[in-house]
């Protein structure tokens, strides 16, 4: 079963200084994709600042994101630009879930696999999340005003597609358990903080499991070994525990509305 050369440090490629120094030069060109990922928020964001000046008002940050509020007026470049810019307009340039995800696929796929999931992902996910939400409008409720008055910022959608269909390249007894385990996390976010992006992560996710499932992996097919009991078992419900315990202690602590029933603690 053939499948997608790993790059990196192989038998063919003995440790020494001289192929560590060799390899390290190559990282620029290996994650091409990943760096511009990590780049363009910071680049973007000091555009967005020098563009809006000292002192600008809340109103016109938030005229820079997407969500149901920039569509109902028409500006539909919000898209790119709420993608990109930093809400707080404040430059970072620590790792992020997306930069994460995008280099993890791009290690395995190879650039324009990585580009298409995460670019794809981005755009795919915020549409189908604003389709979902689109019979909240006009609610009362804090989950309804939350998901379609709220203007949202970021690309962490394509970093959780672009994760997804990193785990298509996983062997079963790794892929099942992590499937599991952030499919949980995501879920425990939804259900206890309930913010606009715990709608569309959950979709991105999803996306690009179905996305590499189907479209972006190579001509081998994934390791579809059956369950191993107790074995398989036993990790799949340990990795469904860790998520349960991380997603409900962070969307408790994040200050949300509640979630979407109004089971967490409404934002402080």
């Amino acid at each position: 079963m053939s499948s997608v050369p790993r790059r990196g440090l192989t038998a063919a490629h003995p440790w020494s200084w001289r192929t560590v120094g060799r390899q390290t030069l190559r990282l620029p060109s290996r994650f091409r994709v990943s760096l511009c990922v990590w780049l363009a928020p910071a680049v973007a964001t000091l555009v967005a600042r020098w563009a809006l000046g000292d002192d600008p008002t809340t109103a016109q940050i938030e005229r820079l994101g997407y969500g149901w509020p920039t569509l109902e007026d028409g500006r539909l470049t919000t898209f790119l630009t709420g993608a990109v810019v930093a809400k707080s307009l404040t430059v970072s340039l620590l790792p992020s879930i997306s930069f994460v995800g995008v280099a993890l696929l791009e290690y395995e796929a190879r650039h324009w696999r990585a580009a298409v999931a995460f670019v794809g992902g981005q755009l795919l996910g915020v549409l189908l999340a604003l389709l979902v939400t689109w019979p909240l409008r006009g609610g009362t409720s804090a989950f309804a005003r939350e998901t379609t008055e709220t203007v949202d910022f970021g690309f962490s959608v394509g970093g959780f597609a672009a994760l997804g269909v990193w785990t298509c390249y996983l062997r079963a007894p790794l892929r099942r358990p992590l499937r599991v385990g952030v499919s949980i996390y995501l879920l425990c976010q939804l259900l206890f903080s309930g913010l606009i992006y715990d709608v569309s992560h959950p979709l991105g996710w999803l996306l690009g499991i179905t996305a590499g499932a189907r479209w972006l992996l190579p001509p081998n097919e994934p390791d579809r070994r059956p369950l191993r009991i107790p074995t398989d078992v036993a990790w799949i419900t340990l990795a469904a525990a860790i998520g349960a315990v991380v997603g409900v202690l962070t969307a408790w602590d994040a200050g949300g509305i509640g979630g979407i029933f109004g089971w967490g603690p409404p934002r402080r």
